[in-house]
């Protein structure tokens, strides 16, 4: 059974309770870091190797590290495995804050990379099997505000070396504009600083993790951002204030805001300069500024909330200035109007799949142009692209055909949100649409076992890919499978001869039905190419049972993990029986007639050969984790080691009969340790070196090697490959 394939995952760290985890990392993130330490120390720890795993390892308060599946239930291991998830993140999170308090930028967003994106994606997984109240949402905010912070912080400290030497050179005005960007990127941090306060409250309050160190660093860094800024802002600016005069508060885009006052420094000397900018409701006002520092600007209300109770009026000096922005919140009572939406006809008589298509948005009140206006486009129910008005109140609504665009099928814009100061009926103009053409090809080849592998691409009569469509495959007049196209019209599908046909004779047909869209349906066939030899065997994994990609974190290691992995697999099992496939990219040629290495197709696993398959697609840890399940499933039953030994206890146990040696197996082990529990990426090379060991120990499984457990005639063919560094 698939369930069985699956495995174990991730050994160590299932055996201590995700917050015993958190807090193990957050004890370790407090070392401080020796001169030269870095390239020697992991996320999660400070050895330059990650410690070897005993089977006697206990949390202080944990009870049994490994249980029998048929006495555990169910809905506690979900529990688990989302607790064990969480500590993941959890000290993912911790490694990361830590290096950002010291200053060590790269490090610190390698630490929430794609290490981090993945075990999202198994909270995600695993939350929606359970019905606790997760963090996942709260995961995703930290994952990517927390990314953005560490740019901030560190363009901010980049800009503040500008700065200081600008200061040097005795350039003022350089001087200046510099400090202005670190105000803006002061501004930035303290927004992302309080998100990620607010998620790191709610992921300690809804997990068994603390990320209480974690805050205290977040806030030590903003607080010296902000202290920093302070002292340049006193140090390079004239603080300023901004008063009005009485004004009519009742107010409508029709009936404009009409504001007079004053600017002046804060020791009552007007602001010089004969122009000002000020920021009101989203709009940038330029305006004349009298030698007494007087000004009137009119603003009208578009985009702000129709019923805002006050707008905010900022100064906003430039970038050269020695002058320091100031604001003042006025009282307003706004009234919403309506505006007339317009929309030019498009430009070609007709337009087919996969044509660009433009038409021009004006937005008007009563003949008044209404600039830096939102809008929400669309177009045959799909989304089209429409900036913000111009100053003269247009917007080119730009859109691509879909093939789910027929008959009357109509560009469409409307206010992007509900209520403003200023609203419009929805536009719509019509797009004329013709009927396209298509090719569709499709080669066949046996797969081993009964099975066939199918594909091909489906592209329109002037060579444009069509994606998202579905190609029915069938033998005999009769459909046994389906595939969707992807974004370069390449299409795969997988499945079982039926009992009355056989590879020799049969005759694939492949077809695409062009009903519902504005392509015309096509049709292609194919004879199935035969595969000798025992490479055959080998193929066609991904039908019958190999392990899918997406969970290919389920890997030998512990029965906990293993036994939850079944209810993700229940989400897969479409995608393992192959009666429906949608490929990644391009169709992939799976011929495995390659004579030359008998013993890694004899002797492979499924697992194995998803190793391989994640190293082509960019994906070294996972590749060496999968490449570590395939080497328990071949070297297990041979040394008699069960499913529950933790990595080192497998290690030993098949050194010790003879099974593999000892280097390879042991320099396979530090690797999968590295890859799964360090946070750290393993390097393409080391992965593709440690999948090559994996395979030569696989081959050191085939029974006239393991017949003789004394005999170590084998261990030679095994190349060693040296720890990951």
């Amino acid at each position: 059974m698939l369930v069985v394939a699956c495995l174990v995952a991730t050994a160590s760290a299932a055996a201590v309770p995700a917050g015993a985890a958190a807090d193990t990392a957050a004890q370790s993130a407090t070392v401080p870091a020796s001169p030269g330490a870095d390239a020697d120390r992991s996320a999660l720890g400070t050895a330059a190797t990650p410690p070897r795993q005993t089977g006697n390892e206990t949390d202080n308060s944990t009870g049994v590290i490994h249980e029998n599946p048929d006495e555990v239930d169910g809905e506690n291991e979900l529990d688990r495995l989302l607790s064990y998830l969480s500590g993941e993140l959890n000290g993912d999170i911790g490694a990361s804050t830590l290096r950002l308090s010291r200053g060590e930028y790269e490090a610190a967003r390698a630490a929430l990379g794609d290490d981090y994106d993945d075990s999202l994606g198994k909270y995600v997984d695993v939350e929606g099997e359970t019905d606790g109240d997760g963090a996942s949402e709260e995961y995703r905010t930290v994952g990517e505000t927390q990314r953005a912070y560490v740019d901030t912080v560190s363009e901010f400290r980049e800009t503040r070396r500008e700065y200081e030497a600008a200061r040097r050179a005795g350039d003022d005005e350089r001087a200046r504009e510099l400090a202005r960007e670190l105000t803006r990127l002061a501004e930035d941090g303290e927004s992302q600083s309080d998100r990620l306060l607010t998620a790191f409250d709610v992921i300690s309050n809804r997990t068994d993790g603390d990320l209480t160190e974690s805050s205290t660093q977040i806030e030590a860094v903003q607080a010296n951002v902000s202290e920093q800024r302070d002292e340049i802002v006193s140090r390079e600016f004239v603080a300023t204030s901004l008063t009005v005069d009485d004004y009519d508060r009742n107010i409508s885009f029709t009936d404009p805001l009409v504001l007079s006052g004053s600017l002046v420094a804060d020791d009552g000397t007007p602001v010089t300069g004969s122009t000002a900018r000020f920021a009101v409701g989203g709009q940038t006002i330029r305006t004349a500024v009298d030698a007494d520092g007087s000004f009137e600007l009119t603003y009208r209300p578009a985009r702000i909330p129709a019923g805002s109770s006050s707008v905010t009026v900022r100064y906003l000096p430039n970038d050269t200035s020695v002058y320091q922005a100031t604001e003042r919140v006025v009282p307003v009572a706004v009234s919403q109007v309506n505006a007339t939406a317009g929309l030019s006809e498009p430009a070609a008589p007709a337009y087919g799949y996969a044509d660009g298509v433009s038409v021009r948005a004006t937005l008007r009140v009563n003949g008044t142009p209404v600039p830096n206006y939102p809008l929400a486009a669309s177009f045959a129910e799909s989304s089209a692209t429409a900036p913000a008005t111009n100053a003269s109140g247009q917007s080119t609504v730009s859109t691509t055909v879909p093939a789910t665009a027929t008959g009357a099928a109509s560009i469409r814009v409307a206010p992007d949100g509900d209520g403003r100061a200023v609203t419009f009926a929805p536009a719509a103009v019509s797009v004329p649409l013709e009927t396209e053409g298509t090719a569709l090809d499709a080669s066949a080849r046996e797969a081993g076992n009964g099975t066939v592998v199918v594909d091909g691409r489906l592209e329109t009569d002037e060579g444009e890919a069509v994606s998202g469509q579905t190609v029915a495959v069938g033998v005999a007049g009769r459909e046994v499978a389906s595939a969707s196209t992807n974004e370069s019209g390449a299409y795969r599908a997988t499945f079982d001869l039926p009992s009355d046909a056989s590879a020799e004779n049969a005759t694939v047909s492949a077809a695409f039905d062009g009903g519902g869209t504005n392509l015309e349906s096509s049709a292609a066939t194919a004879s199935v190419r035969l595969v000798d030899g025992p490479a055959a065997a080998g193929a066609g994994n991904d039908a019958s049972g190999g392990l899918p990609l997406d969970l290919a974190w389920v890997v030998a290691g512990t029965a906990v993990v293993g036994l939850v992995a079944a209810v993700l697999l229940r989400r897969n099992r479409a995608g393992a029986s192959a009666t429906t496939t949608t490929v990644d990219d391009e169709p992939t040629a799976s011929d495995t007639d390659d004579s030359s290495e008998p013993d890694s197709v004899t002797t492979g696993t499924p697992a194995l050969d998803a190793a391989v398959d994640a190293l082509d697609a960019g994906r070294p840890n996972d590749a060496v984790v999968v490449a570590y399940a395939g080497v328990r499933q071949s070297l297990g039953p041979a040394a008699g080691v069960d499913d529950a030994a933790t990595h080192w206890e497998f290690c030993d146990r098949c050194v010790d009969a003879g099974v593999a040696p000892a280097d390879a197996l042991e320099s396979l082990t530090a690797g999968y340790e590295r890859a799964a529990y360090s946070g750290l990426s393993v390097s393409d090379e080391a992965a593709a070196e440690l999948v090559e060991t994996a395979r030569s120990l696989a081959g050191t499984a085939a029974p006239d090697a393991t017949d003789s457990p004394d005999s170590d005639g084998d261990a030679d063919a095994s190349e060693a490959v040296g720890a990951v560094e």
